[in-house]
């Protein structure tokens, strides 16, 4: 489990990642759907000990504004208490500030401008270079694999 929230403390355990359950290994299925799966799983991981501190210690720091309107019995579910901080940060600049930019964003799309090259660099390359291994694992077999390929 990663996601544990205790007395309106967010709990983060830093633990090896943990395997989802009854997934089959690579022999048992489509070796493809087991990187996907994987993949989530590493995101899982990063969102439960990465990011979710974060939330958290900005919920920590604003914990009476946030547990305001938090029913007693709800205060240790994560699902209810990020809901919580949702609405609050809704109402702040930088969220309202992002609103305006998405705006921009959805015009420069829309009329060609967009120019993505600069978002996410790093883990854009990771995921183009991930992609690139497949195809080429996939290319070294496809004498026997056929047009099966997708």
């Amino acid at each position: 489990m990663t996601v544990i929230k205790m007395a309106t403390t967010y709990i983060c355990p830093p633990c090896p990642q943990p395997q989802p359950y009854g997934v089959p290994t690579d022999w048992e299925t489509h070796p493809s759907l087991i990187a996907g799966i994987n993949a989530l799983n590493a995101y899982n991981q990063w969102v439960s000990e990465v990011v979710m501190p974060i939330a958290f210690q900005w919920i920590e720091e604003h914990k009476a504004e946030v547990y305001a309107h938090v029913p007693e019995n709800m205060k240790d579910d994560v699902g209810v208490v990020i809901a919580a901080a949702f609405q609050l940060i809704k109402g702040l600049a930088a969220y309202q500030k992002g609103l305006v930019k998405y705006e921009e964003y959805e015009r420069a799309v829309k009329n060609g401008t967009w120019d993505p090259t600069n978002i996410n660099p790093v883990w854009a390359s990771i995921a183009k270079d991930i992609r690139g291994a497949t195809d080429d694992s996939f290319d070294i077999h496809k004498d026997v694999l056929k047009d099966t390929i997708r």
